[in-house]
């Protein structure tokens, strides 16, 4: 029977974060993955045409770039195991059928000057809010990337100053709200709601102020980064630099079981009949949601009664994977164009009632998300071809018909609005693609419950220290087992949040940060 110091279930980015970060600091960390391929989420597969690479879930890498771990460069990722970035600049252009649109350049006043077009006063008001936001960004970052303080303790320390009862308030209204507060012209107001959205919360939900407040700052500090090669690239260099520290990971090995001794966590058994022993801890890069019976419900039924009681996301995904004879040119222009990303938005009051649709089962084609990253990096397909990334929100539950039989004539109309957009794509343009759907994500990923990629909705009552659970951390219901991955703070995308529960670990174990 192996026998590790500690055990990581789960080779998505962040399974993979937290075991290099343990392996650093010396101890012998294994990674079983079910799948034959890791990654997770973060993952580029040639899924229409040989030699095309698609991202199949996380394609823009936002977040990580606040993150010790890619800002300094801590596990060596950019000096020593191949990841390096572009960043486009914009870094994604909000656009309206009408050809209106606000580009978000890295630099803000750049960005302001798209929004004269439509508003020279909510063109002050970006300036403003952005000034507002910036030192909160200070305040906020940090604690993204390091275990949660307890959401009590969190506030009574913001409870102190003017700025931070001002940033409680934000916590805990919607972000239509806060650009209600801030903004003036419904498009303005459109189109941050549409950009904030992409986190598959609706504008109207209660909690999630802090977004807005996260984002408009950190777009224009860090950019949006596009791995060259593909998202892939960043889940290899994550298992190069695990591998450098002495650790290991084994594709093909589902985990059937956790193992107990009385109150304490002391292995795995995979669906094989292989048994692994870890000395130390074992993480599962899991849904809070699989655990249940994974650990053939020792917790209890009360624990699994808070676990049961935890809000999805407002919505899912339908995303199709193209290639394209030739890179899409807007109506919109250049500014629209040359942007990571596009996406479409509606004038407040339709948005609004779009996203009301979700709420019955219907599906959104007006709103697309779109993006072709072979702009920036022509490593991903053939010369002249283009690979694209189409996404429309999608309810999980069809009000009419089902999945399998629906989704190609879905995404039909997500495709059309899209083309419509354009002076250059159409049917004839597409030279392959492939259509997901929200079903066809939870069949890919068993941590994606119902078709979620990041587990769950990031509501406050669900997020920083209340994520999973109130003021639980990392740490599960017996000793040295702890979760890490979208279900744990800082939640979902492309984070590398799992350095925050391997400092956790570390700390539990009585061993030093690397």
């Amino acid at each position: 029977m192996p026998e590790h110091d500690v055990i990581v279930v789960g080779a998505g980015h962040n399974g993979l974060t937290a075991a290099a970060y343990l392996a650093k600091a010396g101890l012998d960390v294994v990674v079983l993955e079910a799948k034959p391929e890791i990654g997770g989420g973060v993952v580029s597969e040639a899924v229409t045409l040989p030699g095309h690479r698609h991202d199949l879930h996380a394609a823009a890498h936002i977040f990580i770039h606040g993150n010790p771990m890619i800002r300094d460069d801590e596990l060596g990722l950019l000096a020593r195991h191949g990841l390096s970035y572009v960043y486009p600049d914009p870094s994604m252009s909000v656009v309206f059928p009408d050809g209106d649109y606000i580009a978000f350049h890295h630099d803000v006043h750049k960005t302001a000057e798209t929004i004269a077009r439509i508003s020279p006063a909510d063109a002050e008001n970006y300036v403003r809010f952005y000034e507002f936001a910036s030192p909160l960004l200070d305040q906020l970052l940090p604690a993204m990337f390091t275990p949660p303080a307890p959401l009590g303790a969190l506030f009574a320390q913001l409870e102190q100053s003017e700025i931070g009862q001002e940033t409680m308030r934000v916590l805990m209204m919607s972000y239509l709200d806060v650009c209600h507060e801030w903004f003036e012209h419904p498009k303005v107001k459109a189109a941050l709601c549409r950009w904030v959205s992409e986190l598959l919360i609706a504008p109207d939900e209660g909690g999630t102020g802090a977004f807005l407040l996260l984002m408009v700052p950190f777009i224009h500090r860090y950019g949006m980064g596009f791995a060259v090669g593909g998202s892939q690239s960043l889940s290899d260099a994550l298992a190069a630099a695990l591998r450098e520290y002495g650790g290991s990971v084994r594709t093909g090995a589902k985990v059937e079981r956790f193992r107990f001794d009385g109150d304490r966590v002391t292995g795995v058994r995979c669906a094989d009949g292989s048994e692994y022993t870890a000395r130390r801890a074992v993480l599962a890069d899991l849904n809070i949601k699989q655990l249940p019976a994974l650990v053939e419900h020792r917790f209890g039924a009360e624990w699994e009664r808070k676990v049961d009681r935890i809000k999805p996301a407002s919505f899912r995904l339908v995303a199709g994977h193209l290639v394209l004879s030739e890179a899409p040119e807007f109506h919109a222009g250049p500014e629209v164009t040359d942007a990571g990303f596009q996406e479409v938005a509606l004038d407040l009051p339709d948005l609004l009632r779009t996203f009301d649709q979700l709420k019955y089962g219907e599906p959104v084609h007006t709103i697309p998300t779109i993006s072709a990253a072979t702009r920036w990096d022509p490593t991903r397909a053939p010369a002249p071809h283009h690979t694209l990334y189409l996404l429309g929100y999608a309810p999980m539950e069809l009000a009419e018909g089902e999945w399998d039989s629906r989704k190609e004539e879905i995404f039909d109309e997500v495709f059309a609005t899209f083309a419509a957009m354009t002076t250059n794509i159409g049917p004839d343009q597409v030279l392959a693609r492939v259509v997901h759907s929200p079903l066809d994500m939870a069949r890919y990923n068993e941590a994606w419950v119902d078709g979620d990629p990041g587990h769950f909705g990031c509501q406050l009552f669900q997020f920083m220290g209340f994520r999973p659970l109130p003021n639980m951390g990392y740490r599960l219901p017996a000793e040295g087992f702890y979760l890490v991955g979208p279900s744990t703070h800082p939640g979902q995308g492309v984070t590398g949040g799992a350095r925050a529960a391997a400092l956790a670990v570390l700390a539990d174990l009585g061993i030093g940060a690397p």
